[in-house]
């Protein structure tokens, strides 16, 4: 195959517990040597791979690829937001995804798709020319030509969650549960008439189902109308309502036990589970490893109730770098309104790295690979 120029560039956006990559510099690939590597991986374990910095071009990014390799992990997440994937109606723009994805199969990652459709409290983000969208047929019939789009050309995806921290969006809008279940099911059940190997569900945040009483039985009992699809992904981070930090390892796996729990009649998948270092947010890195040793363990011991299992994330990111801007400036969103609880978020995820901003290592990457590779 010939060389050719694509377009790279990563950004990070924390909108509850999402990230998302893209890519915006030229640089000649070529993707002849994009030949696969073969190491002992597990691929129920995941690994979030990021950049310190906006990479200087693919040796930058496969850089970090070949320290993830190391892990034993043999999953990533892939973010994709929609207005990346399709800027005009039926013109796709590949060739960001076609770097990750060819990356993945080099490095023979198994992957875990999160598109977009609902993010925390808000929907999209949409491209511009959807114009305003709600949940209802237009989005429906459109949600299910662009999955359709990607799952046929990524044969290596294998789980898709195409609505994020839907927890966040519902707490505040229940009386449209019924019209999203609707839109789920219709959708779920045209992707899986086309993939049936791929197994499709949404995401919601473990910390926040726990700590504002969402679940069966409780004060605020959400969940149970939202458990829907092949299994629930979740994210966590072990914090209070405004971002610190506020349990120990051994209480946080008591969390993690507790989805099992909220969830009884569906699989689990944890698709993005962390903890930060910085002592901003009241953490350390003796903490991380001890928590890092513990949600392994609890992985092995209930693995046939978990789809994966996703540790977020590789690299610490500079501060200030970890909360775009455009967060600020989306009416309506819990984040935005509160500048206390956006400096938090910034601290937490820049921080939540397994490796620090000098390449050092830190106990709980060596923690990670004692545990898969033992």
């Amino acid at each position: 195959m010939n060389s050719r120029v694509i377009g790279i560039a990563i950004l990070i956006v924390a909108i509850g517990g999402a990230s998302a990559y893209f890519i915006t510099k030229s640089d000649p690939v070529d993707t002849n040597t994009f030949s696969n590597q073969q190491n002992s991986q597990n691929e129920k374990i995941s690994l979030v791979i990021n950049t310190i910095n906006p990479p200087e071009g693919i040796a930058d990014l496969e850089s970090a690829y070949k320290v993830a390799s190391t892990s034993g992990a043999g999953r990533t997440n892939l973010y994709v937001h929609w207005s990346q994937i399709e800027p005009e109606k039926g013109n796709f723009d590949w060739r960001v995804t076609d770097i990750m994805m060819k990356l993945n199969e080099k490095y023979n990652l198994k992957t875990t798709l999160f598109f977009s459709v609902i993010n925390a409290d808000r929907l999209g983000p949409f491209p511009s020319w959807m114009g305003n969208q709600a949940i209802g047929e237009t989005l429906e019939g459109e949600t299910i030509r662009v999955l359709d789009s990607i799952l046929s050309r990524y044969e290596n995806i294998d789980y898709v969650i195409f609505a994020g921290d839907i927890d966040y969006h519902f707490q505040r809008a229940s009386g449209s549960v019924p019209t999203y279940v609707e839109f789920f099911d219709d959708v779920y059940t045209e992707i899986k008439s086309k993939h049936p190997n791929v197994k499709i569900g949404n995401s919601m945040s473990l910390e926040n189902v726990i700590n504002k009483a969402l679940g069966p039985g409780e004060l605020r009992e959400l969940t149970p109308s939202l458990e829907m699809g092949d299994f629930i992904a979740l994210s966590y981070k072990p914090t209070d309502i405004v971002g610190d930090i506020d349990r120990t390892p051994e209480e946080a796996i008591v969390d993690l036990e507790k989805s099992l729990e909220i969830f009884p009649s569906h699989q689990v998948a944890f698709f993005e589970i962390s903890w930060s270092t910085s002592d901003f947010v009241n953490g350390n890195q003796n903490d991380q490893a001890e928590f890092i040793k513990s949600s392994l363990n609890f992985f092995e011991e209930n693995e046939s109730k978990i789809e994966f299992f996703t540790i977020s994330r590789l690299f610490d990111k500079p501060k200030g770098s970890c909360v775009s801007q455009e967060i600020e400036s989306i009416e309506g969103s819990g984040f935005a309104s509160n500048s206390f609880r956006l400096e938090r978020v910034d601290e937490y995820v820049c921080n939540s790295g397994l490796i620090d901003t000098n390449e050092n290592e830190k106990p709980a990457w060596t923690q990670l690979k004692t545990n898969i590779l033992q």
